[in-house]
C-alpha cells in the first residue's frame, strides 16, 4: 500500500534519511510498519541535526520537496503566490498515486491539503489534527476553516480524524483520543501554598499562533503586576 503523509514539518535531509521533530516521527514510524511506499510532500530546512530530531524507519520514501510557505507579511504572501501552483501540484499528484492519504493538520500544508482532498472522495483517508479541537477556543483563522472542513463530511468523505478528547456534537468521522491517561490512584494529593519564593513558569513548544506564547507572557505580565516573583523560561 502506498501511504501519501502531507505535512509542514520541516525536515533535514542527511545521507539519504529523512529527519524530522522526533514525537511526530516516531508516531509516523508506527504508521509506516503498515505499508510498502511512502508519499512524503513536505518542507526541508538547512541546518545541523538537533538532540529532538529523528529519522524515519522505511526503506521506501519517495520525498515530493515543496517550500514552506506562510501569509504572515507582504513578502510571505507574495513568495506563497509563486510557490503555491508547485505546492498544489505536487501534494495533488501524491495523493493521485496513493491508496491512502494520511494529513498533518493544522498548519499551512494542512491547509492545502484539506482542500486537495475534496477531490478524491472515494480514497481512505486519516487526519490528524494536533491542536486544540476545543470549539470555543480562540483559533487563527486558517485553523478554524481546517476544522470546518475535516469535520464536514458532506466534503469529506472517507476521512477519520483523529483529535484531542472528546467533544459534544461531534461529526461522525471525529475519533478521540488522549496522548496519556492516568488512573484515579495515581493521583497526588497537593496543598495549597503560599509562594514564597519565586514562581518558574514553563513555555514548551512552537512559538506559533496556535501554541499561543503570547498568552504565557501575558500571563506573566499578570501575575508580576499582582505582587507576585515570577520568572518564564521558552524552551
Amino acid at each position: 500500500m502506498k501511504l501519501a503523509l502531507i505535512t509542514h514539518v520541516p525536515h533535514i535531509i542527511r545521507e539519504n534519511r529523512y529527519y524530522a521533530y522526533g514525537p511526530y516521527v516516531k508516531e509516523m514510524n508506527l504508521w509506516f510498519q503498515y505499508v510498502d511506499m511512502v508519499l512524503l510532500v513536505a518542507p526541508v530546512q538547512d541546518g545541523a541535526i538537533s538532540a529532538i530530531d529523528l529519522p524515519y524507519q522505511h526503506s521506501k520514501i519517495d520525498f515530493r520537496m515543496v517550500p514552506a510557505f506562510s501569509l504572515l507579511s507582504v513578502k510571505e504572501i507574495v513568495k506563497t503566490i509563486i510557490h503555491l501552483p508547485r505546492i498544489v501540484r505536487a501534494t495533488y499528484i501524491a495523493m493521485r498515486d496513493a491508496d491512502h492519504i494520511h494529513l498533518r493538520c493544522p498548519g499551512n500544508m494542512g491547509l492545502v491539503a484539506c482542500l486537495l482532498q475534496m477531490l478524491f472522495p472515494k480514497k481512505n483517508k486519516t487526519a490528524k489534527y494536533a491542536g486544540n479541537w476545543d470549539p470555543k477556543s480562540k483559533q487563527p483563522w486558517s485553523y478554524r476553516l481546517q476544522k470546518w472542513i475535516l469535520e464536514n463530511t458532506w466534503i469529506t468523505r472517507n476521512m477519520k480524524v483523529l483529535v484531542y478528547g472528546e467533544w459534544e456534537n461531534a461529526s461522525s468521522n471525529i475519533v478521540p483520543f488522549f496522548t496519556a491517561t492516568y488512573r484515579d490512584r495515581d493521583k497526588k494529593e497537593v496543598l495549597l501554598r503560599t509562594p514564597d519564593t519565586t514562581i518558574n513558569l514553563l513555555f514548551v513548544g512552537t512559538l506559533s499562533k496556535g501554541k499561543r506564547p503570547l498568552y504565557a507572557v501575558q500571563l506573566t505580565e499578570a501575575l508580576l503586576r499582582s505582587g507576585y516573583a515570577v520568572r518564564l523560561e521558552v524552551y
